[in-house]
């Protein structure tokens, strides 16, 4: 009887001992002192604020390209669009934004003023994979950074195209043109649709302003290392020589409604323009109302032209993008609206509308527009035979010397010759620095 008590003396002991262990998983599971853990909190609700600044972004459009993404995976954020007060009005009344909204073109500005924060952190933090974007995009924007920064995240592409009228050449018998062409080879198509239609007259190019061309052949406004305008340098007066052959063109050039209002109207509403260098997405934009309201007609488009010198190189690169200023309370969150963005679904979703991909997909890129069907049985994929040119390196001077490249194309039309008419520009820029270093001083 001792043996056989002991014995189940010793199995209760071992089976106690087993219970504890599986009770505490093979150990302590909570020490003296320590409070189980607890499940993770849901995060706290952030309201960001985000400003338009040349990108597009608009109340008609945020839900599509901001809320939307931005709902989906992180639903404890929300984001209100500024608008009736311009960027600048916002800083100085003290409401600087957490998030802008803005073009390449105007990132030399924003960093210049310390609008934007360096993202480097959180592409790391995050693991945000770089190369799915364009590439030439983020040598862009890598090329702001002197030590190395990135300033912003490209959302959406932008390229210059050559749109069409194919019922015009359709009309007069003239072949269509091509992907590839240059600007000699497109100066002569022009020379033959630009002709008396009845009382009408058909005007054979349109390019829009002479910084359309002068930022296509990746001019700056200013020497940067010199510290002074070069609106009189040869490059410019060769970008001028070939504006002057396309307005030489008998017929081409009316001084009463070539500057009379935008002149896409000419192209997409009035129908009297055969080739018009345009954006791809101002395009889009353009014509869906048209298609909307049965005003369409038959029309195509084919890649930018490029110099003779520089065969196979478009129009420079443009892309719209998102920076975080360094004013902003809640730059993560700030961040994770710009991870909503960028991810596979919210580019997808955003490229079959008017705006196409930053990514470098080449079969999402075909899937452009699809929803609104304006670009069935076009030529979308023409427009990537040729290579974004580089854009010039921007300045703070650039907005007052564009005005003066495209008033120096109106003193050229209206009889000076170019040399002057850039030497003029050039001396107007060359004040205008002055005068904004000594506001500096």
């Amino acid at each position: 009887m001792n043996y056989k008590k002991s014995l189940y003396l010793g199995m209760a002991a071992m089976l106690l001992v087993l219970t504890a262990c599986g009770q505490n998983g093979g150990g302590s599971a909570n020490p003296a002192g320590e409070d189980p853990k607890k499940p993770e909190e849901p995060p706290q609700p952030v309201k960001l604020t985000i400003v338009n600044n040349g990108a597009g972004i608009t109340p008609d459009n945020l839900e599509e390209f901001v809320l939307k993404p931005v709902r989906a995976k992180y639903p404890h954020i929300t984001v209100e669009l500024l608008t009736g007060r311009s960027l600048d009005q916002l800083i100085t009344a003290g409401d600087t934004p957490d998030l802008v909204a803005t073009s390449n073109y105007y990132m030399h500005d924003m960093i210049d003023r310390g609008l934007a924060s360096d993202l480097n952190e959180f592409v790391t933090k995050e693991k945000t994979d770089l190369t799915k974007f364009e590439p030439e995009a983020i040598n862009v924007l890598k090329s702001f950074g002197s030590k190395g920064e990135l300033f912003g995240m490209p959302f959406a592409m932008n390229y210059g195209i050559l749109a069409y009228n194919k019922d015009l050449f359709d009309k007069f018998g003239v072949p269509y043109p091509k992907d590839g062409m240059t600007w000699s080879e497109t100066i002569e198509l022009a020379k033959k649709m630009t002709r008396k239609d009845g009382d009408t007259q058909i005007i054979g190019l349109d390019f829009t302003s002479a910084t359309a061309l002068t930022r296509a052949y990746s001019l700056p406004t200013v020497d940067a290392k010199m510290e002074k305008p070069i609106l009189d340098s040869e490059e410019y007066k060769k970008v001028f020589s070939v504006i002057r052959q396309i307005y030489d063109i008998p017929g081409q050039f009316d001084p009463k409604t070539n500057y009379a209002k935008d002149n896409i109207d000419f192209f997409l509403k009035d129908q009297k323009v055969a080739m018009q260098g345009y954006w791809l997405a101002a395009l889009a934009s353009r014509v869906k109302p048209l298609k909307d309201s049965g005003k369409d007609f038959n029309w195509d488009l084919v890649s930018f032209p490029s110099f003779d010198d520089r065969k196979g190189i478009g129009r420079e690169v443009d892309f719209h993008l998102m920076t975080i200023t360094p004013a902003s309370k809640n730059k993560a969150a700030a961040y994770q609206v710009i991870q909503a963005m960028i991810t596979d679904e919210a580019q997808k979703e955003m490229n079959k509308g008017s705006r196409m991909t930053a990514f470098k997909d080449e079969e999402l890129r075909k899937q452009f527009a699809s929803s609104m069907d304006i670009f069935k049985n076009k030529n979308l994929a023409g427009i990537f035979k040729v290579k974004p040119a580089v854009p010039p390196m921007g300045t703070k001077y650039d907005a007052k010397n564009y005005t003066y490249v495209n008033d120096a194309m109106k003193a050229m039309l209206g009889g000076t010759d170019i040399n002057t008419a850039l030497r003029e520009a050039n001396e107007k820029a060359v004040k205008a620095m002055e005068e904004e270093k000594q506001k500096a001083k």
